[in-house]
């Protein structure tokens, strides 16, 4: 009997452990720095908000995806749309999210992603 309890709490810890390595996130919103900026004609400030409100509205539903992933159209024409009404962000919220995930997309990817 002491053996089936041994494994049953092995199997649980691996259990636990592979679900918390499952909800790690492989790529985190970069902070709005200079070079960030030089990807987008949006002010700064525009784009600091972009990136608060990507956070505090998209982060709770899902983890951050890479933005290089879909190109500019797609984000554009397609995700911002409809994640903006899933999320309710008013028109200018979106378009600050929308700002920021294009300066986003044109960074290099992290090296540790490589």
């Amino acid at each position: 009997m002491k053996i089936f309890q041994v494994v049953r709490v092995d199997l649980s810890v691996f259990v636990l452990l592979s679900l918390l390595g499952a909800c790690t996130p492989e790529y985190l919103p970069p902070p709005v720095s200079p070079q960030l900026v030089k990807f987008s004609s949006e002010p700064t400030n525009e784009l600091q908000r972009g990136h608060f409100i990507h956070q505090a509205k998209c982060a709770k539903c899902h983890a951050f995806e890479n933005p290089a992933d879909y190109d500019a159209d797609e984000w554009a024409d397609e995700i911002m749309p409809k994640m903006a009404k899933k999320s309710k962000l008013s028109f200018t919220d979106e378009s600050a999210v929308l700002a920021y995930l294009l300066a986003a997309r044109q960074l290099p990817p992290p090296a540790d992603l490589n």
